[in-house]
């Protein structure tokens, strides 16, 4: 079985052990310590997080976008 689970919150796969099942109205799902502790900070210190963790987000997927098209361009489709 696997070691990580997917946090619904940031979107982002960690370790186990950084993660606890959090209730919500669709069922219980997997959260991360992090967004869980900054989720009981102050309103500012809220804001901080997830303008972080979307800028966090905005990276990793130019990443993907980026290697998705050198791989493209290295392997284009064949007839």
């Amino acid at each position: 079985m696997t070691e990580t689970a997917f946090c619904y919150c940031c979107r982002v796969h960690h370790n186990k052990t950084q993660m606890r099942l959090f209730p919500t109205r669709q069922g219980y799902r997997w959260r991360c310590l992090r967004s869980i502790e900054a989720a009981a900070s102050s309103r500012q210190e809220r804001d901080a997080f997830g303008q972080k963790q979307s800028e966090i987000n905005r990276e990793t997927a130019l990443r993907a976008a980026e290697s998705g098209l050198l791989l493209r361009q290295a392997q284009p489709f064949s007839l």
